[in-house]
C-alpha cells in the first residue's frame, strides 16, 4: 500500500493487490447506503478480482500523475477501509486544479472522519501537488456533503442542471471549489 497522507485518526492508501478483498468487502457492506449517491455501481467492485487488477492501476496513476485514486483507514482500528477519497482530473497548464470526490461508509458516518479528510486531501493538493484549486460537486439533496465542503472552506460557485447520471439518473449538482491563495509557480 502507497500512502499519501495521514491525519490525526485517519491514513489515505492507495492499495496494492493485497487490499482487494477488504475493498471489495467495503463495497459490498455498503452497497445500499453509496448507491444514491453514485453512477450505477459496477459489478466488479464487489470482486476481489477486480480490485487486484485495479489497485495497480491506480498506484501507476498516482506515481505518473499524483492522481490519488484512494481508500481512508483508520490510524487506530479495523484493518478494512472506512471510506474512499480522489483527487482526480489533475490538469497543469494555466488551470493547476483537480476535483474532488469521497464516500463514506454508512457506519463512519457523523463521527468527522470525512471533514478531516477533505482537509487533508486539500493540503495535500495545494502542498505535494503543488495545484491552486480544488474543486467538489454535490447533489442539493446531500446535506452532509454540502456542510462537509463548506466547514472545509469550499465555496458556492455555481449550480449545474442535470451534471451527472447518477443511479440512472441525470441528478444536479451544486458547484464548490476552494483556491490556493498563497499558490506560487
Amino acid at each position: 500500500m502507497t500512502t499519501v497522507f495521514e491525519t490525526e485518526r485517519l491514513v489515505l492508501r492507495v492499495p496494492g493487490r493485497a487490499g482487494a478483498a477488504q475493498i471489495a468487502a467495503f463495497y459490498a457492506a455498503n452497497r445500499e447506503h453509496l448507491q444514491p449517491w453514485s453512477p450505477k455501481l459496477h459489478p466488479g467492485l464487489f470482486s476481489e478480482e477486480f480490485w487486484a487488477a485495479e489497485a495497480e492501476r491506480r498506484v501507476a496513476d498516482l506515481r505518473a500523475s499524483g492522481e490519488v485514486r484512494g481508500f481512508l483507514y483508520l490510524r487506530d482500528g479495523p484493518q478494512g477501509p472506512v471510506g474512499n477519497l480522489s483527487l482526480v482530473q489533475v490538469e497543469r497548464g494555466a488551470f493547476h486544479a483537480c476535483t474532488l470526490g469521497y464516500s463514506l461508509a454508512a457506519d463512519a458516518q457523523g463521527r468527522g472522519y470525512m471533514l478531516e479528510a477533505v482537509r487533508a486531501a486539500v493540503a495535500h493538493a495545494f502542498g505535494s501537488l503543488g495545484l491552486h484549486r480544488v474543486m467538489a460537486n454535490y447533489m442539493p439533496r446531500n446535506r452532509r456533503s454540502a456542510a462537509v465542503l463548506r466547514r472545509a472552506g469550499f465555496v458556492v460557485e455555481g449550480y449545474a442542471n442535470d451534471y451527472l447520471l447518477i443511479d440512472g439518473r441525470w441528478e444536479d449538482h451544486v458547484l464548490t471549489a476552494i483556491t490556493n491563495r498563497s499558490w506560487s509557480r
